[in-house]
This record gives C-alpha cells, sequence and structure tokens, in this order.
C-alpha cells in the first residue's frame, strides 16, 4: 500500500510541515536504528508536539514504516523516469544509468541509506524481513524487466535466466552502493574529511564504468568492439 494512502491525515498537512517531519524521522532513524530512536529528539527536530506524531500515525513503528515506504517510491519514480527515458538506448547504457541512479539517491538521502542498511545487518525494525523483501525484491523486478527487453530487442543471449541474472546485478549494485555509502557517507555524516586526496564522485564513476564493463564483456579475454 502506498505510503499516502496508509496515513491521511499527514498527508493533509502542509508540504513544508510534512517534509520537515519526515527530515527529522530520516535523521531520527538513520542515526539510531528503530530502537533507539528517540521520540523526543525526532519532535524538537521536526518543531512539533509528541501527540501530533502519534496523531499521524499512531506509532512509532507506523512512523518508521511511512519513512522507508516514502524513501522506496521516491527510488522507484526515478528508476522508472530513467527505464521510459531511455527505452530507445542499448541495454548496457540503460544499465550503467540505472547504477548511477543508485548512487545518486544513496548519496542525496544518506539517512534513507543508514536506515536500509540498519535493517540489513541488526535486523533493527518492526517488520525487517518484510522490508527487506519489498525493497530488494522491487529491485529485481525491475532489473528483470531491464533484461528482458534487452533479450526481446536481441541485445542480451536469448538463453539467459533472467530472474536469476537480474539477482546477481542486484547483488552486486547493492554492494557497490553499500561500500560508496560506508567509505564516503559516513565519514561525512561523522563531520570527518573523505580520504585524503580520493575523490568520491570521480571513484564511484570509475566503479560505475568498470562495472558496467564486467557485465557487457565478462572477464573472458576477448577482442572487445565498440567499448568506450
Amino acid at each position: 500500500m502506498p505510503a499516502e494512502q496508509a496515513f491521511p491525515r499527514f498527508e493533509k498537512l502542509e508540504p513544508a510541515l510534512r517534509d520537515r517531519i519526515l527530515d527529522a524521522a530520516q535523521t531520527e532513524f538513520g542515526r539510531f536504528g528503530f530502537s533507539a530512536a528517540s521520540m523526543n529528539r525526532l519532535v524538537k527536530g521536526a518543531g512539533i508536539s509528541k501527540g501530533a506524531i502519534f496523531k499521524y500515525f499512531g506509532t512509532k513503528a507506523g512512523l518508521f514504516d511511512y519513512v522507508y515506504r516514502s524513501s522506496l517510491e521516491e527510488l522507484k519514480d526515478e528508476l522508472r523516469a530513467v527505464r521510459n527515458a531511455t527505452r530507445d538506448e542499448p541495454f548496457f547504457s540503460r544499465l550503467e544509468k540505472v547504477f548511477r541512479i543508485g548512487l545518486g539517491f544513496t548519496t542525496r538521502r544518506p539517512m534513507s541509506a543508514a536506515i536500509y542498511y540498519r535493517v540489513i545487518y541488526t535486523g533493527d525494525s518492526p517488520h525487517g524481513k518484510r522490508i527487506l523483501s519489498e525493497i530488494q525484491g522491487a529491485a529485481r523486478r525491475f532489473l528483470q524487466d531491464l533484461i528482458e527487453e534487452g533479450v526481446k530487442k536481441g541485445e542480451l543471449r536469448q538463453d539467459i535466466d533472467t530472474k536469476k541474472s537480474a539477482f546477481i546485478i542486484q547483488s552486486v549494485l547493492d554492494r557497490f552502493l553499500q561500500a560508496h555509502y560506508l567509505d564516503f557517507m559516513v565519514p561525512a555524516l561523522d563531520r570527518a574529511a573523505c580520504r585524503e586526496g580520493s575523490d568520491p564522485s570521480l571513484t564511484s564513476d570509475k566503479w560505475i564504468h568498470e562495472m558496467k564493463n564486467i557485465f557487457q564483456y565478462g572477464l573472458e579475454n576477448r577482442p572487445r568492439r565498440g567499448t568506450k
């Protein structure tokens, strides 16, 4: 169920107030996790009363659920947009742009990324298994659709297992985004400088391009055609 259908009272608020509450909730859950998150800190950051939060979301778990679903819907919208805008492009060009969407989202929404990785590695959430199943399942379905389009256009092998291929690509992308988050976003969030001499955008750009090449050309030593 979309987040906006689950909590209609919250959706009736002015956009600026909704954004303030969501930003405060993402920060609190991202920094401290679900169990250690303080509703007192959260409402102070949002500039509202604790009673208002419970009126809008019912429970702390309801608020957490809304926060993660909002982030998931935002990411889905971005992925759908890039898929629709690149329908006439080669498959591997589209795949590279999908990688960049994931990287851009993690960079812009570090607290959403923090919530996701906390759920993965600590299970600290009211519905951890369901959340992971929804997020990872949505990513695999999106990639599988993309792969199936590539097969139909004759760009990919006709005999590939699209479901397993989507799982492999999604696993690699997820691990790459985790490494980017740990190497660059966590130090930045802790107000520490990134590694001396490292440029996160440049480093990540090279990684994305190389990952695309590995998927496109494999590991076998053979001539490449038309690579850039």
